[in-house]
């Protein structure tokens, strides 16, 4: 599987997302893509956060990989200007799931 990487959109100043991973600014999130330039090799030496998508009514959303948890919408949205992002999953920045309640 190849990867895309993509830019979060988060509100300033205020995280919802209850230190989800969209939190960190330092977090590089990636989303699959088939025809996108990162390979799994690279993603995981990289340690980009991968994101999967999923869907929660007629929505799509992405979630962090691996999490086993309900997860829901913690405010912050991934985008890709690069045309394979649109092609994949639309053009409009895509729901992030990555708040958790504990």
């Amino acid at each position: 599987m190849n990867y895309l990487r993509v830019d979060v959109y988060r509100n300033a100043g205020i995280d919802c997302s209850a230190r989800g991973v969209t939190s960190d600014e330092s977090n590089m999130m990636v989303v699959p893509c088939v025809s996108g330039p990162i390979t799994a090799e690279q993603a995981e030496l990289n340690e980009y956060v991968i994101l999967v998508p999923g869907k929660a009514g007629n929505r799509m959303h992405v979630k962090p990989e691996g999490v086993g948890r309900h997860t829901m919408f913690g405010g912050n949205f991934v985008y890709s200007s690069d045309s394979r992002f649109g092609e994949t999953y639309g053009s409009n920045p895509v729901h992030v799931h990555d708040r958790i309640e504990y």
